[in-house]
């Protein structure tokens, strides 16, 4: 293989062609992030109602009140071979 001849090595780019591929660079993050966050074409949700109106937990009440205990079915543990 032969050098090439000294006009046709590696040149720097200019300030230019720089800044063109800095602002594409930018421009192209830019878009991917949009995309991301606002999806178009996406379903448009309405936000959730407010929750049901239940009463906090007075003394000594556990049950039907928020921060109550709730009802939970659990499967029975299998003995111990």
């Amino acid at each position: 293989m032969q050098r090439p001849a000294a006009d046709e090595r590696f040149q720097p780019l200019s300030r230019r062609r720089r800044l063109l591929i800095v602002g594409l660079a930018v421009a192209t993050a830019v878009a991917v992030v949009l995309l991301l966050v606002e999806r178009p074409g996406g379903v448009k949700r309405p936000p959730p109602g407010a929750a049901p109106d239940r009463a906090r937990c007075s003394g000594g009440q556990v049950d039907d009140c928020v921060g109550g205990k709730a009802v939970v079915i659990v499967p029975a543990v299998p003995a111990s071979r």
